[in-house]
């Protein structure tokens, strides 16, 4: 089957679950939000990624649209993009709730 053969919801939600498919990425993700989910000037610390792995995975992060802001070498101004996050949750229970009724979103 080709991609254009599924739905908007199935598109949207592969897209999200993709991104967030590797768990340094959900470890940078809970680092950001622990850190007040605004990183002003330096990439944030992620045991045991090097800063060019938790770069790479930033990278992943904003081209899904779950963070926003500028990332570059060791240096950078990001946010996480609640609005982005909470499109996603609301996705997801979208798909939970299909489950329980067994009717698809």
């Amino acid at each position: 089957m080709e991609q254009e053969d599924f739905g908007t919801f199935e598109k949207e939600l592969a897209h999200y679950t993709r991104a967030i498919g590797h768990p340094a990425r959900v470890a940078v993700m809970l680092a950001i939000a622990r850190k007040g989910s605004e990183m002003h000037g330096e990439i944030v610390d992620v045991p045991p990624l090097s800063k060019a792995t938790v770069v790479q995975h930033l990278r992943e992060l904003k081209r899904a649209g779950f963070i926003q802001g500028r990332i570059f070498g060791t240096k950078a101004h990001y946010y996480l993009d609640k609005g982005e996050i909470g499109k996603f949750s609301t996705l997801f229970k979208d798909f939970q709730n299909s489950m329980e009724t067994k009717e698809a979103p």
